[in-house]
């Protein structure tokens, strides 16, 4: 008894499908018999079709910040209804669904102003679209997008930029043929995480722009904010450069007579050449706005050449004096209100004196310090003897201070 069920089971499918496919078949032929593409899908001519809109953002592929543009990987969720595209399923077996060919198909044609490749970017017939039998449309085109984008790098590399696409249809004005945003947003559940950018929001609506007296088009804009994450940038570019900077003070601590204290300085100034070359072939070629960073590094380049040179200086007069047996000669004489007492030149001075005055006999009871060569200062003129490479370490040190202290501030 079971082999018979059987049997009548195979023979009740088999004749299941051959209707389906009968009725499939006599589907298409009514709905298509007399549908034209030409045609917007609405019996009133004079209504216009609304195209339902989904911005899908796949992922980020290149910002390109010396050209500013934009790589992007996109798909859409279009919708619309097709009046001359309805049908009862009853009548055809139950289908609810159909899956015709594009170029059998009314759709409207999207450009992108803002591309710059081909603006016709979802002309790719391969992407699937679906008729229901209520006259819903529904298509699902994507694209590799190549925009432009206008990035403002003031603050970089702590910067927020806001990139925009827009579509229109083609050969239709408002009018005939309304762009309406499904969302107030791009989705983003499908994004894939990108190591360079963050994407906090976005924003989806539509406008009409009048474009002449007479022609008049419904833009859909998206615009998607794109937040840098500058953890890469700080760690091997800022953090170096400020580091080297701040090392290339202490070329004032280093005595005149070790033999290293320009090449100190030089070595310095080379490694924020280098950091420098590396941060310019970041930023783009523009005058716009120059970034923060750019200003702040290029300080700290002044400073490190500034530094070297008033080495140098302080090396070559240090030297002269020496050839001339003048090595008790002060550089800087700072007023007594306004100077510390540093150590520096004036104590191995007065150490010479002493043990000059000792070798002459004029040190004693009577002149216990030792006595002040004429020439280069003493105790009644008022003021200290500092010495030149002290001096120029603490203002070094605070013009540093007060360019990184600038620099944050302005970025926070």
């Amino acid at each position: 008894m079971q082999l018979p069920s059987v049997l009548v089971l195979v023979l009740v499918v088999c004749r299941s499908a051959a209707e389906n496919i009968e009725d499939m078949k006599r589907l298409y032929s009514d709905l298509f018999r007399n549908y034209s593409t030409k045609h917007r899908p609405v019996n009133n001519q004079s209504h216009h079709v609304d195209v339902h809109n989904t911005f899908n953002l796949v992922a980020i592929t290149e910002v390109d910040q010396v050209r500013q543009t934009l790589h992007s990987n996109v798909w859409m969720n279009l919708t619309w209804m097709d009046e001359f595209l309805i049908w009862t399923p009853e009548n055809y077996n139950g289908i609810k669904s159909i899956h015709p060919p594009l170029t059998d198909i009314w759709r409207p044609k999207l450009m992108v102003p803002v591309s710059l490749e081909d603006r016709d970017v979802f002309k790719d017939d391969t992407s699937g679209i679906t008729v229901y039998s209520d006259g819903t449309v529904t298509w699902t085109p994507g694209a590799n997008f190549l925009t432009d984008c206008k990035l403002d790098l003031t603050l970089f590399p702590f910067d927020v930029q806001t990139c925009e696409f827009r579509f229109i249809p083609i050969s239709y004005d408002s009018s005939e043929v309304k762009m309406v945003s499904a969302l107030k947003s791009a989705n983003s559940q499908s994004f894939t995480t990108n190591g360079e950018w963050i994407l906090p929001s976005s924003r989806a609506f539509t406008r009409e722009r009048r474009i002449g007296e007479d022609l008049s088009l419904s833009f859909l804009y998206i615009q998607i904010d794109l937040e840098r994450r500058p953890a890469f940038f700080v760690l091997n570019v800022i953090l170096p450069v400020v580091v080297l900077s701040f090392l290339n003070i202490f070329v004032f601590a280093l005595p005149c007579d070790c033999g290293e204290k320009v090449s100190y300085g030089i070595t310095c100034l080379l490694s924020l050449s280098v950091f420098m070359s590396i941060v310019s072939g970041l930023l783009p070629n523009s005058s716009d706005n120059i970034p923060l960073v750019t200003l702040y590094l290029t300080c700290l380049f002044g400073i490190s050449v500034l530094s070297v040179v008033t080495t140098i200086f302080i090396v070559m007069i240090d030297t002269r004096k020496i050839n001339n047996k003048n090595t008790h000669s002060p550089l800087f004489v700072i007023p007594r209100c306004w100077s510390l007492s540093l150590h520096g030149r004036k104590s191995k001075v007065m150490d010479e004196t002493q043990q000059e005055s000792k070798h002459h006999g004029l040190a004693g009871d009577g002149n216990p310090r030792g006595r002040v060569k004429e020439g280069w200062g003493s105790s009644d003129s008022g003021g200290y003897l500092i010495s030149a490479d002290c001096l120029c370490m603490v203002i070094f040190m605070a013009v540093w201070l007060c360019a990184t202290g600038g620099f944050l501030i302005k970025l926070t």
